[in-house]
């Protein structure tokens, strides 16, 4: 079960903005806004959805690289009055398919702070958000801003999965080439 999110090559002259963290003097490279996609429930409802947000950004430490997936799962669906639970079942895999191969994130390596952020720049829009925020290899962020189309795939405890498809006009994945080039600067 996996859709695709379409991914366009960056201006070459446009960067991602930046921050500097004052209290660790890390600089911050980021999104604008996070990208949203959408997985329907039409079994319960017509406007039945759950959402994901998605934002990558990256840390530099003195010259320390790191990459990161910021991930903001969740729902309009109240599942209290169907199944019991009012919350979607726990995530028990991500994975990003990039031109059709897949890369599986590690849930084991799933952080609460990102080393060198005092604040993680996005939010989740409701307060019952799950986030994640998963940590990116350098070759992953250079393989994501090579892509041309990038699918998630999410599977949930009890095995269902999700399919995720992109919110029209809620951003692109254009960010991963930016981030990438970041990550081949010297």
């Amino acid at each position: 079960a996996v859709l695709v999110a379409s991914c366009g090559t960056g201006a070459p002259n446009r960067r991602a903005p930046e921050y500097l963290d004052d209290a660790t003097g890390a600089t911050i490279t980021r999104v604008e806004q996070p990208f949203l996609l959408f997985s329907d429930d039409l079994a319960r409802a017509a406007n039945a959805r759950d959402y994901l947000s998605a934002a990558p950004l990256a840390v530099n430490q003195s010259g320390r690289r790191s990459w990161w997936l910021w991930l903001g799962l969740w729902s309009t669906i109240d599942r209290g009055v169907s199944v019991g639970d009012p919350q979607l079942a726990d995530v028990t895999a991500i994975q990003l398919i990039v031109d059709g191969e897949p890369m599986e994130l590690d849930l084991g390596a799933r952080v609460d702070r990102i080393p060198g952020v005092t604040t993680v720049p996005y939010a989740a829009p409701v307060a019952t958000a799950r986030p994640f925020i998963l940590p990116l290899t350098g070759s992953q962020v250079t393989r994501l801003g090579r892509g041309t189309s990038i699918l998630i795939r999410t599977e949930l405890a009890g095995g269902a999965a999700l399919l995720w498809e992109p919110w029209i006009g809620s951003g692109n994945w254009t960010a991963f080439a930016e981030l990438a080039a970041a990550a081949r600067a010297p």
